[in-house]
């Protein structure tokens, strides 16, 4: 017989019952003997049995006085080390805080200058490189100037036109740069595309698209590349100071910064219909994201024991441990929610925690997109 199901056979209206002893207290405080205190012990162990499987090691959590919390960080220390662009599929790739090479690499879509002096018609030729990395020149036709550097391909050419003229005098001229573009997405004053020509900072690309608008939500700033998202920590480098996050961009990188009231909440575990909640303009509480999740499952939900999985950056976040029945009953306030918050509702026999994290991390990849906290989740 689970506890629950023994409470029910022994309880009666008005009596509370007091687990370390072997009493009852009815409402008017007499004592009510239960009888043997080996009958506590069965009904203690099988209060455990039905709560082993979802409780969490609190050891390093801490009670401010609403809920239980505990600061989770993930891949900590600087990004040239311990931080990448990581995808659900835990699968990784470096990236780094240390300048690349400074000498331009020249791809399609670049515009080139091109000089031989002293030959007729071969003055300020201008040519575009197409898709393939080639570029159409006078006498030598296709040439082919991918991955090269403006002093590679004068040599490259200079040894060609060896053939038609006598010690040729050659230059090449970097016009119109667009084969690096960085891509700045959401709430940028110069939302857009820019153009590498050198090598830049984080903070130096974040300049190129004009800073961020007051809407944004600098937690939910996210730097894509390769479709991964990279673990770098925007909030702490503006807000903080902590330079060991300015690392250097790519071309082909994307930097998105949400809307608050655009961002999500997700609700999962044991409610009638697992979904992500819009923020919305005034924000959310958790009874209100769980009204929208078409409430719990009666049946199966432990809400004296609802899990919050916080971020504020891609690194760093909390998880919450929040009595939901207390709430329901009058005893405790609704709890505020900040955009991107995982919820969590426990269900009987899921097994452990590690059980549940395998249990959200499908449908929250599924529903959650780039701004949800996967990082943070496979950390606890």
């Amino acid at each position: 017989m689970g506890f629950g199901a023994l409470l029910k056979s022994i309880w009666r209206p008005g009596y509370a019952i007091l687990l370390d002893s072997s009493v009852f207290f009815h409402s008017d405080k007499k004592p009510i003997l239960l009888g043997s205190r080996p009958l506590l012990s069965i009904m203690c162990a099988v209060f455990l049995m039905g709560c082993e499987s979802e409780l969490l090691d609190k050891t390093g959590m801490f009670n401010d006085g609403v809920v239980d919390r505990q600061r989770v960080v993930a891949n900590p220390g600087v990004p040239s080390k311990a931080s990448g662009c990581r995808t659900s599929n835990k699968s990784s790739g470096n990236i780094s805080g240390t300048a690349p090479q400074h000498s331009y690499r020249v791809g399609p879509g670049d515009d080139l200058k091109f000089n031989i002096f002293g030959e007729d018609g071969m003055s300020d030729i201008v040519a575009r490189v197409d898709g393939a990395g080639y570029v159409q020149l006078p006498i030598v036709e296709l040439v082919q100037v991918r991955g090269m550097t403006t002093r590679q391909i004068q040599r490259e050419l200079k040894t060609a036109y060896e053939e038609n003229f006598v010690k040729p005098w050659v230059t090449v001229e970097l016009v119109n740069a667009e084969s690096n573009p960085i891509y700045f997405l959401g709430e940028f004053k110069s939302s857009g595309v820019q153009y590498l020509e050198q090598p830049r900072t984080l903070l130096e690309a974040l300049a190129l698209g004009g800073g961020l608008t007051p809407d944004a939500y600098l937690p939910g700033a996210r730097l894509l590349r390769n479709n991964q998202v990279c673990i770098v920590d925007l909030h702490g480098l503006l807000k903080e100071g902590r330079f060991e996050y300015n690392v250097y961009v790519n071309g082909g990188d994307v930097l998105f910064a949400p809307r608050k009231e655009d961002m999500q909440v997700y609700v999962l575990g044991a409610v009638e219909k697992p979904q992500s909640v819009p923020f919305g303009a005034e924000g959310r509480t958790l009874l209100e994201a769980l009204s929208m999740a078409q409430g719990p499952i009666k049946s199966k939900a432990l809400l004296g024991d609802v899990r919050i999985i916080r971020s504020y950056s891609t690194v760093e976040g909390e998880l919450l441990i929040v009595d939901v029945e207390k709430m329901l009953e009058g005893r405790a306030l609704d709890y505020p929610l900040e955009p991107g918050d995982v919820i969590y509702v426990p269900q009987n026999g899921l097994g452990n925690w590690n059980d549940a994290i395998d249990t959200i991390l499908p449908t929250l990849e599924l529903i959650g997109g780039i701004v949800t906290p996967i990082v943070l989740i496979k950390s606890l």
